[in-house]
């Protein structure tokens, strides 16, 4: 029999998840907003601004003979975060497991598949959270906008050399940008984009207009990384026909600062996937026994906050993609 009390972190099984998922190119969630633990669930840190901060006063005052010089006063404020436990559990069948078995094991493939619809449930927020205008303020429309019929005048170098200067008015130095799969396929169709990247790069006329050699056009402004958006959810109830969309929408292009190196939100960076580190990490696989249904029970779980901390380091240009 096997033993029936308690669930088991499956460190084995973690292991094998997350080899699998690596190779998930779809998922951009966990880089665009990356994990930061935190060890408290709730909590409240302080927060400056540029305005009540004097972060970007150019003061300073003359100091005549016994003297004193000026003085400057900051204002501090707070935020707040609020992690939330969700997961997602899977029985593997005795049975099937066991005839299963000729083919792959059973339960390394349910955790596979838990995981990935766990992280697709991440991607859907993080996207929620980044091309937000509550978050980022309203996006500024793109110099032409991004359809079919413009490909000959969309102007995306100037759309985002403008954006980068938005950002730099608040002392932030961009390295970022976020767009959906569909956007830079339309991007890489335009004329000026190309005619922009060769001229930086130095290209030949064949060099593809991918991720990596835009993000390389524009290195001298900071940016060392283009994140396409490709995942894709089932939005149809259960037993229904699929129905299956991009998560990552065509309406903005994100502009602003990822900080993967944080140690702490203060450390500067648009938004991070805040976890309770008391609860093992940002994806936890566990397994326990259910002996009323002869079922191993597998689950993925976290206990997180997709969390803007500084909304004036990135914003949005609006494609007016149609």
């Amino acid at each position: 029999m096997y033993p029936s009390g308690g669930a088991t972190i499956r460190a084995d099984i973690n292991a094998v998840v997350e080899e699998a998922s690596a190779a998930d190119t779809f998922h951009i969630g966990a880089l665009v907003m990356p994990p930061l633990g935190v060890s408290a669930k709730s909590g409240t840190y302080p927060k400056i601004d540029i305005a009540g901060g004097a972060l970007l006063d150019a003061v300073a005052t003359e100091r005549a003979a016994s003297g004193s010089y000026g003085e400057v006063s900051r204002k501090w404020g707070t935020d707040t975060y609020d992690c939330v436990d969700r997961g997602l559990e899977e029985a593997v069948d005795d049975a099937e497991a066991r005839d299963l078995a000729r083919y792959f094991n059973a339960e390394l493939t349910a955790a596979r598949l838990t995981l990935r619809n766990m992280r697709l449930a991440h991607e859907v927020r993080v996207a929620a959270a980044i091309m937000n205008t509550s978050n980022f303020g309203s996006g500024t429309n793109s110099a032409v906008a991004y359809t079919a019929a413009n490909l000959a005048t969309i102007d995306f170098a100037q759309d985002v050399l403008a954006a980068i200067d938005r950002v730099e008015d608040n002392a932030v130095q961009v390295n970022t940008i976020v767009l959906s799969k569909a956007v830079l396929t339309r991007l890489a169709l335009s004329t000026k984009l190309q005619n922009w990247v060769r001229g930086q790069l130095k290209g030949n006329g064949d060099m593809p207009m991918n991720a990596a050699n835009i993000a390389a056009s524009f290195a001298d402004y900071g940016i060392t990384r283009v994140l396409v958006g490709r995942a894709r959810q089932n939005t149809a109830k259960k037993g229904a026909a699929k129905s299956v969309s991009q998560i990552w929408g065509n309406t903005y292009v994100w502009v602003g600062n990822v900080n993967p190196n944080a140690s702490m939100a203060q450390d500067g960076g648009a938004g991070f996937t805040l976890y309770w580190n008391q609860e093992g990490g940002v994806f936890v696989s566990e397994t326990y026994r259910n002996e009323n249904r002869r079922s191993t029970m597998v689950r993925v779980r976290q206990n997180t906050a997709e969390k803007v901390v500084d909304g004036t380091s990135g914003t949005l240009i609006t494609t007016q993609y149609s």
